[in-house]
C-alpha cells in the first residue's frame, strides 16, 4: 500500500467532521486532476473558500445583531450589521485573489536515511505584480507560511518522516491562506507525483571495514605524505616550515605547502563476504562501511547478487552505491 493511500485511511478512520470533509476533497481531487504536470497553476475551479470557525461565529454574532436591529427597529444596529457584513464578503475574495495565479513550479527532495526526516522543498512562484501574504502550505506531518513578492518565487520546505528504505512519495498537501481577516480559508489540494529517495539506516557498530582489493587510480590522501600536493592560504597553526615563502612574496599573501600520500589500498564490499543472515542487516553494514570509507578517503568497490560498482570515491560514486542498497530488491 503506498504512503498516500496510507494516509487517506488514517483520514478516513477519523471520526471528526472536518477530517471526513478533507478526506472527500482529497478522493474529489485525486479523480478528477489526479497529479498535476509542473509547471502548474492555480485557477478558478482549483480554490475552495469556505468560513473559519471564527468566520461562523462571527456569522453567528452577525445574524444575531441583524435580528435585533430588526426587533427593536435599531436601525444603527442595522447600519452595523449590513456594513459587517459587506466587510466580511469581500475578504472572500480577498482571499480567493490572493491565491489565484499562484504557480507551482517544482518539488525538489534530497535523499535521506531511514530514521531521518525527508525534506520536499515546493517552489511557489508569484507571476503578477502584486503581493501575496502569508501563503502556507499543509501536509499530514509539517506545514509552512511565506509572503511571496511580486514577480518573485518562495521555497516552502514540507517534511515527512522516514520508516524504510526505497522511494518516498510526497504526501498530498494543500495550500491555503486566510488574508486578510482570517474569516475565510481559500485553499486548493495537491497530489504531488514527486519523490524521495530513502536510503538504509547505517549501522551504528558496523564490523571492520574489509581492506581487500586495490584501488584503480591510486587515490592520494591529501594532508600528509612526502608527495606535493599543492598550494592553500596559510591558517593559523601551520607549521613555518610549510610556509611557500617565495609564493607568498609574489602574491602578497602567505601560503602554505600541501602534501599527500599515494593510497592504492581499496575496500571491496561483497555481499556474499557477509556473514549476517537480515537482508535487512546487510545492507545496513553495507551503506555504514560506503560512509565510513568516504570519510577515510579510501576507494571502495560494490558487488550485490543484482549489480556491482568497480572500485572509486567521491560524492557520485556514494550515490550510486547508495541508490542501489536502498533499491535492493524492489
Amino acid at each position: 500500500m503506498t504512503s498516500q493511500a496510507l494516509t487517506a485511511d488514517r483520514i478516513k478512520s477519523s471520526t471528526g467532521l472536518g477530517a471526513r470533509f478533507n478526506h472527500w476533497i482529497l478522493e474529489r481531487v485525486r479523480q478528477r486532476r489526479g497529479s498535476p504536470t509542473l509547471p502548474f497553476t492555480l485557477e478558478y475551479r482549483h480554490i475552495y473558500v469556505m468560513p473559519t470557525m471564527f468566520g461562523v461565529w462571527f456569522g453567528v454574532l452577525l445574524a444575531t445583531t441583524l435580528i435585533g436591529g430588526l426587533n427593536f427597529n435599531n436601525n444603527m444596529a442595522l447600519l452595523i450589521g449590513f456594513l459587517l457584513a459587506a466587510i466580511a464578503q469581500l475578504t472572500t475574495l480577498l482571499a480567493y485573489r490572493n491565491l489565484v495565479g499562484m504557480e507551482l513550479s517544482s518539488v525538489r527532495a534530497e535523499a535521506a536515511f531511514v530514521g531521518e526526516t525527508a525534506h520536499f522543498r515546493v517552489y511557489l512562484r508569484n507571476p503578477e505584480a502584486r503581493h501575496r501574504f502569508a501563503l502556507q502550505l499543509n501536509s499530514a506531518f509539517a506545514s509552512d507560511t511565506s509572503d511571496i513578492e511580486a514577480n518573485e518565487t518562495a521555497v516552502l520546505m514540507l517534511k515527512q518522516k522516514t520508516t524504510q528504505r526505497g522511494w518516498l512519495e510526497m504526501q498530498p498537501f494543500s495550500i491555503e491562506n486566510r488574508f486578510p481577516l482570517g474569516m475565510f480559508r481559500a485553499w486548493s489540494v495537491i497530489i504531488p507525483a514527486s519523490k524521495c529517495l530513502i536510503y538504509p539506516r547505517p549501522n551504528p557498530n558496523p564490523p571492520t571495514l574489509p581492506r581487500s582489493g586495490r584501488g584503480d587510480e591510486g587515490m592520494a590522501r591529501v594532508g600528509e605524505g612526502e608527495h606535493f600536493h599543492g598550494l592553500r592560504k596559510y591558517r593559523p597553526g601551520d607549521a613555518l616550515r610549510s610556509i611557500a615563502w617565495r609564493a607568498s612574496a609574489r602574491h602578497d599573501n602567505l601560503f602554505t605547502r600541501e602534501y599527500e600520500s599515494p593510497q592504492q589500498e581499496a575496500c571491496e564490499l561483497n555481499w556474499y563476504l557477509m556473514k549476517e543472515n537480515s537482508v535487512e542487516e546487510k545492507l545496513s553494514i553495507l551503506t555504514a562501511w560506503i560512509l565510513k570509507a568516504e570519510r577515510q578517503l579510501i576507494p571502495y568497490s560494490l558487488e550485490l547478487p543484482t549489480d556491482a560498482l568497480p572500485a572509486s570515491l567521491g560524492p557520485e560514486h556514494r550515490d550510486a552505491c547508495l541508490k542501489l542498497l536502498a533499491l535492493f530488491g524492489q
